[in-house]
């Protein structure tokens, strides 16, 4: 599978990890080692294919619709994918229950809580 012989190449690639993180003295060895270690588990790379093909499955704001327990949103401030305006469309839904602005970080986390 070209997907599983590659991630520990693009993996070890800070420059890749750079993006999701803002400040590039966050990105250690250790935290780029996890990330590879979670990236190669069971079903990792079927995730990762969802993730960056945009599949055809429902956007966040029809999942939200559609949840019945409370939801977490913690946003990076510094997202270069989806800004922190997109992110702040999301606290209207009835089902979340708290959205946290995560100060110069850069990805945006999504929890569902029981």
């Amino acid at each position: 599978n070209y997907w599983r012989k590659n991630i520990p190449v693009l993996a070890k690639s800070h420059r890749v990890t750079f993006q999701c993180y803002h400040g590039t003295s966050q990105v250690t060895e250790e935290l780029v080692q996890i990330i590879l270690h979670l990236g190669l588990g069971p079903g990792a790379v079927d995730v990762f294919l969802e993730f960056i093909c945009y599949s055809d499955g429902l956007l966040p704001e029809e999942l939200l619709q559609q949840v019945k327990c409370p939801v977490l949103i913690a946003w990076g401030d510094k997202d270069p994918w989806e800004s922190i305006k997109l992110g702040r469309v999301y606290r209207d839904f009835d089902a979340v229950e708290d959205f946290v602005v995560l100060l110069m970080l850069a990805t945006a986390l999504k929890f569902a809580l029981s």
